[in-house]
């Protein structure tokens, strides 16, 4: 079932096109990954997508009674506003109480020893996790994140997984992810959507590596990010991380022969 359906969106700002004939599909109980180069438009067709923004054609077709969650890129915080964690979350749902799902979740993030401490005193990885927190802990039946693993640490990466692929089965809610990173692609994503103003290409991870028209944005550093995850990989399962880690996240070899 569709939650969302974006037909042939386009946006431009100030003349400039941002995004070009767009259309896509997201639907409940299904994890939809955009990836691509920045300026790419990814997290425009996001905030679309959210209706954060009106596109300057197409339709947005979208059920008006769905509740949203959104991990946004970053925040601009102001260092006067002296704004805890746990008050920060409770901002995000009506009526918030800590209750078994809030703790839960907590734990599984290791973030209840900072949930009294100000926003901007916590490092960028804690922060990530808040926000992450405040999207999701309203269960809500569309979740868009935009770059949500930017500073985490590979542990933290690995638990992230793990619980949005929980929401995903357990709440049967439409999540939308939103990456310009091509080190990684998290493997339990149903679709995956290559952007660079319009839709390069697009299906499972496993059929987009072996689609004959699919070549790196990134040619020129493609090479070095290679033989550098590989290493990653390698110091991972020698350094005994999580076992169910080379499960949830897989290098996405990205490779595809047009221009733009």
């Amino acid at each position: 079932m569709n939650l969302i359906e974006l037909k042939k969106v386009s946006l431009k700002i100030n003349q400039e096109k941002i995004i070009n004939d767009i259309s896509l599909q997201l639907k409940k109980g299904q994890i939809t990954t955009l990836i691509g180069p920045n300026g790419g438009g990814k997290t425009s067709i996001a905030k679309i997508a959210l209706q954060l923004i009106t596109p300057t054609s197409g339709e947005v077709i979208i059920n008006k009674k769905i509740m949203r969650g959104y991990m946004p890129q970053k925040i601009n915080l102001d260092k006067s506003f002296a704004l805890s964690a746990i008050d920060f979350i409770g901002l995000a749902k009506r009526n918030f109480i800590v209750d078994n799902y809030f703790n839960e979740l907590c734990d599984r993030l290791e973030i209840k020893k900072i949930l009294n401490h100000r926003l901007h005193d916590l490092s960028g990885g804690q922060l990530q996790k808040i926000l992450f927190l405040r999207a999701i802990i309203g269960k809500p039946d569309f979740i868009v994140l935009d770059e949500p693993t930017q500073y985490m640490d590979i542990n933290g990466i690995a638990e992230f997984y793990h619980i949005l692929n929980d929401i995903r089965n357990s709440q049967h809610c439409a999540i939308l992810l939103v990456s310009h990173d091509l080190n990684f692609v998290m493997q339990k994503s149903d679709e995956v959507i290559c952007v660079n103003t319009h839709i390069c290409c697009h299906g499972s991870a496993e059929s987009l590596i072996k689609n004959p028209q699919y070549l790196a944005l990134f040619s020129k550093n493609f090479n070095k990010l290679e033989n550098s995850n590989l290493q990653k990989t390698s110091t991972i399962k020698c350094d005994n991380f999580s076992s169910e880690l080379s499960d949830e996240i897989a290098i996405y070899k990205h490779s595809h022969d047009h221009h733009h």
